[in-house]
């Protein structure tokens, strides 16, 4: 009973620890991998004592005797290579090679000065009998450690090569496992023995010895060993590996196996170089909008100095989206953790950020990710784009505009043609009656004289429909602007009323333009008039001044706003003339139209809406263009641009009156 007892408690050992080993295996993803190979090497350290003990579990028959180190210990740690091999692959297989060499490696050492000391007469540790009992044991270990690195090299190396060659023939799983280890215990029974024991009498009886009781221990041992890769299966990365893959990875390829791994290392560095050097954002958030990852771009764009004020925070916080916005890819999803088919994978939206005003466009993604889902958050810095485009559609409304005004002054123009000829009909036959026949009756002669008076506005009002739809026909002579001025000074003061004050201010330079004097007298007159109307129609303004100012426009802080039909040259100069007011200003509302022909702001009577219309016809035709814009806190601009033909220095400038 006591050998019964004895074997069932052995077997208990020996399952106990592979048990163990198994399990913090497979937790190594939880726990990490350092507490099973510490396991490892504890019991590999372990045997070597169990070994020196010369411990063995005597049957009664020789061939079913066997050692507790080779038998009970030995054989879990060879199974648990196995695993390693199946579940991690060849390198893997390779470091834990490697670590039983570098362990055993430090035992001979240690176990050397230990032995040393341990009989070394006088040493300070003291001696006794534990020293002594040490001293022996690690004797004994030092003296079988030949035997036993070069039996375990061959049971590391050959047992991976074993298993596959058994795996490529298709056998089972247990018959794999139960085969290798067989195979193997055969080849490391026969190697320690040869060189523990060669030239002995003894060698023959222990290489017929306790063979029998191992390949009993290997068949109970593979049982839980294939319940356990059968269980991870999903692990299993050895299907097609060759038969020689371990020799071949550790003396070919080791070196290799580590440079695919400072690969993957850099990969993932430029991988993480891509994703922080990116022109656009990149944001990683969780479901909730927390930000867990962002690069540089993103700083860049959402105004931030640091990392820290990005992630860690709330998106809402950081970029003002309310997380509503994405609510929808959550609630749609399969069990996977993808959005439904039938549901968009992505959702676009527009932002800015209220400190730095930048407008950015993002695309959110939702990816499952250990269970949970994640929102890949790419954005684009489209501030620059929109401004273009903004003035893109500006510039085409001006252009829309611009035709508008043609077709109308094509339009007035025909309507114009005929209309004047009926006036010249109505005007002709009131002249013949007033010159055939002496009117006695006043209200007739009154009647007579208010449709010569109407006729002739009608004629005017023609004319300058025609004028405007002709473009003018200019003479095109050398201009001073400064003399025009002045002219129009002498023509505008004598009809202005008392209370507006009346100034010219100029740079001292004389500019020379070409173009129609006559034509530019007249619009400078029109805008004059209208400068002198506005004013008149502020009573509340506590004084009331036009000003006309001459010089270059950067000089004079004027933004220059061409129509699309003017081409500027940046080697040809411009000059300005600008009329000021201390009127009510421009409506934005009416300001895109006042040059529209026949719009007018004035009461019914009081204008015919072609004024500006005429003086914006006039200028253009003079290769410049006419603006206007509001001054800060006192009345309205009208700028006259036009090109200089000739620039002299005369003085320094300054006001007259």
């Amino acid at each position: 009973m006591e050998i019964f007892y004895g074997c069932c408690l052995t077997i208990l050992e020996m399952t106990f620890i592979l048990v163990g080993l198994l399990i913090l295996h497979g937790l190594r993803k939880v726990l990490g991998a350092t507490p099973f190979y510490i396991a490892a090497g504890v019991l590999l350290i372990f045997t070597q004592f169990a070994g020196a003990t010369g411990l063995r579990m005597l049957i009664g028959y020789q061939s079913l005797d066997f050692p507790l180190s080779s038998s009970v210990l030995s054989l879990p740690f060879l199974a648990i290579l196995v695993v390693v091999y199946v579940t991690d692959g060849t390198l893997s297989a390779q470091r834990l090679i490697i670590g039983v060499m570098a362990a055993l490696g430090f035992y001979v050492y240690l176990a050397s000065i230990t032995q040393v000391q341990t009989t070394w007469p006088g040493y300070t540790i003291g001696q006794g009998v534990a020293a002594e009992s040490l001293g022996f044991l690690l004797s004994a270990s030092l003296r079988l450690m030949a035997a036993t690195v070069i039996s375990l090299t061959f049971d590391l190396f050959l047992l991976p090569i074993f298993f596959q060659r058994l795996t490529n023939l298709r056998c089972r799983l247990y018959v794999t496992v139960t085969g290798s280890l067989l195979l193997i215990q055969l080849i490391d029974h026969i190697v320690f023995v040869t060189i523990a024991y060669w030239g002995t009498p003894e060698w023959w009886s222990h290489i017929t010895a306790s063979y029998f009781a191992r390949a009993i221990f290997v068949v109970i041992l593979s049982i839980p060993t294939t319940i356990y890769l059968s269980r991870i299966s999903h692990e299993n990365p050895g299907e097609s590996r060759r038969t020689l893959d371990i020799i071949l990875a550790f003396f070919g390829g080791y070196g290799r196996a580590l440079k695919l791994e400072q690969n993957l290392r850099e990969s993932q560095e430029r991988y993480r170089m891509l994703v922080q050097n990116a022109s656009d954002m990149i944001i990683v958030m969780n479901e909730t909008g927390w930000v867990l990852d962002a690069n540089r771009a993103a700083l860049k764009m959402l105004g931030a100095d640091t990392f820290s004020e990005v992630i860690n925070h709330s998106f809402e916080e950081v970029a003002g989206l309310n997380p509503e916005v994405w609510l929808h890819l959550l609630e749609h999803r399969t069990d996977s953790g993808y959005p439904k088919a039938s549901e968009s994978s992505s959702v676009s939206c527009s932002i800015i950020v209220p400190e730095k005003g930048t407008e950015i466009d993002l695309s959110i993604t939702m990816i499952p990710f250990e269970n949970a889902p994640l929102l890949i958050t790419f954005g684009r810095d489209v501030t620059e784009r929109r401004k273009l485009e903004r003035e893109r559609e500006e510039w085409h409304s001006q252009l829309s505009h611009r035709q508008r005004l043609e077709a109308i002054g094509r339009l007035a123009g025909g309507i114009a043609h005929d209309f004047n000829n009926y006036i010249h009909a109505i005007q002709g036959h009131l002249d013949i009656i007033k010159y055939m026949h002496e009117v006695q009756d006043e209200d007739i002669r009154r009647n007579l004289d208010k449709i010569d008076h109407i006729t002739e506005l009608a004629g005017t009002l023609t004319s300058q429909m025609l004028s405007f739809a002709r473009k003018g026909n200019y003479q095109n002579v050398d201009v001073d602007i400064r003399m025009l001025v002045d002219k129009c000074a002498e023509l505008f003061l004598p009809g202005t009323q008392s209370g507006i004050t009346f100034r010219i201010i100029d740079d001292g330079r004389k500019y020379i333009v070409r173009g129609d004097a006559i034509q530019l007298q007249q619009t400078l007159l029109n805008l004059m008039i209208n400068a002198k109307d506005a004013m008149q129609s502020n009573p509340d303004s506590e004084e009331q001044i036009l000003t006309i100012r001459i010089g270059e426009p950067h000089a004079m802080g004027i933004e220059l706003d061409p129509p699309p039909e003017v081409k500027l040259d940046s080697r040809r100069k411009l000059c300005a003339i600008r009329v000021e007011d201390t009127g009510t200003g421009i409506d934005p509302a009416v300001k895109a139209r006042v040059f529209e022909p026949f719009f007018t702001t004035k009461p019914v009577g009081k204008g015919t809406g072609m004024g500006l219309a005429m003086a914006y016809g006039t200028i253009l035709a003079h290769n410049g263009w006419l603006q206007c814009c509001n001054l800060p806190g006192r009345g309205a601009a009208f700028d006259i641009i036009l090109p200089i033909e000739q620039q002299i220095s005369e003085n320094n400038g300054g006001e007259s009156l």
